[in-house]
């Protein structure tokens, strides 16, 4: 090299291109990674640069480690295709430390009832865990995990459907923190674990705005604490200022409901406000002023607040007057709320019923659902 460069400055070269072609040089040599995730787990080559490139893996000086850590996630069960979305995902973790670090990690989760697709998904979606100490954070945290939800079955459904896991002091604080609190409030146990696995992340809000909703619910919407309804409202409104929910009830007060019946179907569907105030008043506008129907009515058929009124209601509402207007079905039998309810299989055989009376029926109702899709 010494000589090569005697010669490059003898000819004009200067010191900054004689590094750079130095450093050229040095990017020449075999990058180790890529051809072990294409050699060990045939990605394309052109992959296998692309992780290479965004992982913050330094070379590879040998394949031992990267090996011992593949062979533990077969250990476990991986096949080769959940293996490649784990490295993929998080590369660094072929450079961890197999049997220290990442073997009893693994086992923990494992025994937890975590396999296959699962513990692919925990390694992809949080890989900052296996940074964690095990007896000082992970085997705590499960622990804890395990006192509120009684079983490691729910303990795994928590996992499963959290974005925001962590077994920091701060995150487990949280949680016992609102856990708490929802005790003290007089619920039980089971809708508390209810309120928790329909959305992981409604536990972990600051405890006052968890605290003002509790209070919200009972005292301004008028639904006790003892009403089974009362927990599901809570997630509803978890999210929602009070000026925002008032708007709502104002557009429910301006087609002629009551107070009374604004809290009756907050009750049965709690989810009907988390709808945006121009679909609310969508909604209401087609179901009261274009199809008659009464306030005490809708109570009663809370799913029309929940149904897609363009790709479900109103074609299916379509169907029902053609068969009306031929006579092929009484003027109430079946109703709306029934064949809206249907699923969409259930609802085509419902329709081929008329195919002899009607044979352009389900091509009338595939094409109004699809000029709104």
């Amino acid at each position: 090299m010494f000589r090569f460069s005697i010669f490059f400055r003898s000819h004009g070269f200067s010191y900054s291109t004689l590094s750079s072609i130095d450093e050229a040089i040095a990017n020449r040599k075999p990058n180790l990674l890529v051809d072990y995730l294409m050699d060990s787990l045939q990605f394309s080559k052109q992959d296998a640069i692309s992780i290479s490139t965004k992982s913050k893996v330094p070379h590879l000086k040998s394949t031992i480690n990267s090996d011992l850590v593949v062979n533990i996630f077969k250990t476990y069960g991986l096949n080769l295709s959940q293996i490649r979305q784990i490295v993929s995902s998080v590369p660094k973790i072929l450079t961890c430390k197999p049997n220290k670090t990442l073997e009893p990690k693994i086992r923990v989760f494992h025994e937890l009832g975590l396999s296959g697709s699962d513990l692919v998904s925990l390694v992809n979606k949080h890989p900052k865990l296996f940074r964690y100490g095990l007896h000082t954070k992970i085997m705590p945290g499960l622990q804890l995990l395990r006192n509120i939800f009684g079983n490691d079955e729910k303990v795994t459904k928590f996992i499963n459907t959290s974005r925001r896991l962590s077994f920091t002091k701060n995150f487990m604080g949280r949680l016992s923190t609102n856990v708490s609190l929802l005790q003290d409030f007089g619920l039980l146990n089971d809708r508390i674990v209810m309120f928790i696995l329909v959305n992981p992340d409604r536990v972990l809000v600051n405890p006052e705005l968890l605290e003002s909703r509790l209070s919200y619910v009972e005292e301004n919407l008028g639904i006790s604490r003892e009403s089974c309804a009362f927990i599901y409202t809570v997630g509803a409104v978890l999210w929602r200022t009070d000026s925002e929910i008032e708007k709502k009830r104002q557009i429910f007060r301006s087609f002629g409901w009551s107070d009374s019946d604004i809290a009756l179907l907050f009750r049965a569907q709690p989810n009907c406000f988390n709808k945006s105030e121009a679909k609310i008043r969508e909604k209401l506008k087609f179901y009261m002023k274009d199809l008659g129907y009464t306030p005490s009515y809708l109570i009663s058929c809370t799913a029309f607040f929940t149904l897609s009124l363009d790709k479900r209601v109103i074609p299916r509402n379509l169907m029902l007057n053609i068969l009306k207007e031929k006579k092929l079905v009484s003027s109430d039998t079946p109703s709306l709320i029934s064949i809206a309810s249907y699923n969409e299989s259930k609802f085509l055989e419902f329709l081929r019923g008329f195919e002899d009376d009607v044979p352009c029926l389900r091509k009338i109702y595939l094409d109004s659902v699809k000029s709104v899709s």
